[in-house]
């Protein structure tokens, strides 16, 4: 009887077990659909990989992050401080040297003080103008960025074998309580046929 009952348990763990493992990497696997006469089997995750991407894409879009947030955090950014920074920047290390590959001529009278009221005229021109730079910037991005798209094409471009890594590395413990949680109910299931059997 004792070795009747430790075989339905051992047997019922391995069944939950193994139903469960199975069930886990059936997600992905197979990858690629197989035809078995009357149905066909495939992993549950490339089957509807497209159909994820896009579902993540618009709770994403719709609850987390939209281009709307990313243009109101560069409203509230320092732009006028970062365009003036950048375009100093480049007028130091651009300016003399462009007036003296295209105006040589010119470049002979030049001097620090004349050279720095011209950058200084340049720099003042593009600030004064900054408000309009800015919203074509916005403008552009909003015609052209569309997050819901660029996710959807990020989660089609990713190679299944990646998906599969990087979903199993961030879930392992978890996915292992699974495994466990299938043993001990098939563990339980075969103590339950024992007494069962007993008491018939």
């Amino acid at each position: 009887m004792l070795i009747k009952a430790i075989l339905l348990v051992v047997i019922g763990s391995l069944i939950g077990w193994i139903t469960n493992y199975v069930a886990i990497k059936m997600l992905f696997r197979p990858y690629k659909e197989i035809n078995l006469f009357f149905f066909k089997i495939q992993g549950l995750i490339p089957k509807r990989k497209h159909e994820i991407g896009l579902s993540l894409a618009e709770t994403i879009q719709s609850e987390l992050i939209s281009l709307d947030d990313i243009m109101k955090k560069l409203e509230n950014a320092e732009i006028e401080e970062e365009m003036e920074r950048v375009i100093d920047n480049i007028l130091e290390a651009k300016l003399a040297k462009e007036i003296s590959s295209k105006f040589p001529m010119l470049a002979m009278f030049l001097n620090e003080s004349t050279l720095n009221k011209i950058k200084d005229s340049i720099r003042d021109t593009i600030m004064e103008n900054k408000d309009q730079i800015i919203e074509l910037l916005f403008t552009t991005l909003e015609k052209n960025v569309d997050f819901k798209e660029i996710i959807v094409e990020k989660v089609d471009a990713f190679s299944l074998e990646e998906l599969e890594g990087i979903i199993f590395s961030l879930a392992k413990k978890e996915l292992k309580h699974i495994e466990i949680v299938g043993a001990i109910l098939g563990g339980l299931i075969g103590i339950a046929q024992f007494i069962i059997a007993v008491l018939v």
